[in-house]
């Protein structure tokens, strides 16, 4: 296993010797957290002579965490790009207008930098096409964990690029939420409200706890190493507010942890995907992962694997991430790929190991373990019985099975002592 962490990442961008060069003119589309820390950081940096051009966003009037009396700010996309810009950066997040926007530069051949991987998860096939069309590049560095850039360093390698499974902590508020609860006890509630606190959640944080951006977020890695077109809505997709705090004490107990995990493998045009909570064991590298960490695992046939970690997100790495693909766009001949979609077939994980939660009003210690053994589904772990507010509760951590198998089972289960199961996928180790 190579592993490859933050420690770059934390460094200074390295830009481009500018007195090589003219300066590169930038029309950003987006003034917020990301727009403002690319704007400030192309200001700040001595050895650099970016110029933005002009800024898009949804109120003039509003004041701004940085100097904007060197570029036009409007509300108007159009207005921005007739600002003669070399290199368009969005970063208002969303669909539209950025989709629209972005579709305009594109025929007006303005190379494209995005951090939007909602963006691409719901328009990539349409955006990439228009790419290919004006001959110019969209790059994305920043779409997928911003804080370390590792998609660039696949662009031009064929070979190394020949990945057929991601394993991934893609999302930093939901880790967050999940370490928390596994390192003190804490409910969902109270792991949410100091996510919120600390600034590592939003006011509104279904995107990140319902799922939401992981599984965007695997679309983009499924398109750039795979080349597969896939939407949202055929990835099978769990959130994290069912999880609760005996469920991380008994993963701990079992030799492993829950976490929120993106996973992916495929085979010719065959893709299984889940994003969403899951059991993985001490062995696999993303058990380490805590907090606001990310971190992605790529499976090659040619190797034992790629580890990338480091911080997902954050204004100012982010931000760094942007310019260099803004220095990238604007390179004669800049980065360009085909994206052409691959027609594939996505399923849900059908076989795995399973960590099952059973409730009810009345357990003995030896009954459900001995009633799924007789049903064939084999167990690896079980917990003693934990009787609590008057409903008793036990663990259970079974071999590789089928997920129709072991449904039926704990439908038979239920039907016969009334124990209801919750269950969640093991990630394997290799």
């Amino acid at each position: 296993m190579t592993t490859v962490l933050n420690d770059v990442a934390a460094q200074p961008a390295p830009f481009f010797h500018a007195s090589r060069r003219r300066e590169i003119r930038v029309a950003l589309l987006g003034l917020g957290q990301v727009g403002t820390a690319v704007a400030a950081t192309a200001a700040a940096l001595a050895d650099s002579r970016f110029s933005i051009t002009a800024a898009v966003v949804r109120d003039v009037s509003r004041p701004r965490a940085v100097d904007t009396s060197r570029f036009t700010l409007t509300t108007d996309p159009c207005e921005a790009l007739a600002s003669n810009p070399d290199v368009v950066v969005e970063v208002l997040g969303g669909l539209e207008p950025a989709r629209s926007a972005i579709l305009a530069a594109l025929a007006a051949r303005i190379p494209i930098v995005t951090a939007n991987k909602s963006l691409l998860a719901a328009h990539g096939d349409e955006l990439f096409a228009a790419a290919a069309r004006a001959g110019v590049p969209l790059l994305y560095e920043a779409s997928v964990l911003a804080g370390v850039p590792f998609l660039g360093m696949f662009r031009r390698r064929p070979l190394a690029r020949t990945v057929t499974g991601i394993q991934g902590i893609l999302n930093g508020t939901s880790n967050f939420i999940l370490s928390r609860m596994a390192r003190d006890g804490a409910d969902f509630s109270a792991a949410l409200a100091d996510a919120q606190r600390l600034g590592y959640a939003e006011p509104d944080p279904s995107k990140d706890i319902d799922g939401d951006d992981a599984v965007e977020k695997l679309c983009v890695l499924l398109r750039h190493f795979g080349d597969f077109s896939v939407a949202p809505s055929q990835i099978e997709q769990r959130g994290v507010r069912d999880v609760c705090p005996a469920d991380l004490q008994h993963a701990r107990a079992f030799g492993g942890a829950l976490r929120p995990v993106a996973v992916a493998s495929w085979c010719d045009a065959k893709v299984t995907a889940y994003a969403g909570p899951a059991f993985v064991e001490t062995t696999n590298h993303l058990c380490r992962v805590e907090g606001v960490q990310n971190a992605v695992k790529l499976t090659t046939p040619l190797g034992d694997g790629l580890f990338f970690s480091g911080p997902g997100a954050g204004p100012s790495v982010t931000a760094a991430t942007v310019l260099d693909d803004v220095v990238e766009a604007f390179r004669p001949g800049g980065e360009l790929e085909s994206q052409r979609p691959r027609v594939c077939d996505v399923a849900h994980h059908a076989e795995a190991g399973w960590f099952v939660r059973l409730t009810s009003s009345a357990l003995t210690e030896d009954a459900a373990p001995a009633l799924l053994g007789s049903l064939g589904v084999r167990l690896r772990r079980t917990s003693h019985v934990d009787a609590r507010s008057g409903r008793h509760y036990q663990w259970l951590l079974t071999e590789p099975c089928g997920r129709a198998h072991l449904t039926a089972a704990l439908e038979v289960l239920e039907a016969r002592t009334g124990s209801q199961g919750w269950f969640l996928p093991c990630v394997e180790s290799a």
